[in-house]
């Protein structure tokens, strides 16, 4: 992970899944977010690739975009799309 989002970017993601009534949070990992995004259900689950894509319109307006990780999709790496690698 490459790239970071502050604080006031998390609050903000949080009231996008609020204002769509999507019952997830995010959350810090290791009290910063350059160890990545902890995604948080709290009722309802909710298609995950719908959820990124979500996140990722967001974040693309900071040129960030977000992927789950591997071996576990509660968490969410950040990077930078200017260093992001086409698969």
């Amino acid at each position: 992970m490459e790239s970071t989002v502050d604080v006031l970017m998390v609050t903000q993601l949080n009231q996008i899944l609020k204002d769509n009534h999507i019952e997830y949070s995010l959350h810090t990992v290791g009290g910063c977010s350059c160890c990545g995004l902890k995604l948080c259900c709290h009722g309802q689950t909710y298609d995950q690739k719908a959820l990124l894509d979500i996140i990722n319109k967001y974040l693309a307006t900071k040129w960030l975009i977000a992927s789950y990780q591997i071996n576990d999709p509660t968490i969410l790496y950040i990077d930078s799309k200017f260093n992001r690698k086409e698969k």
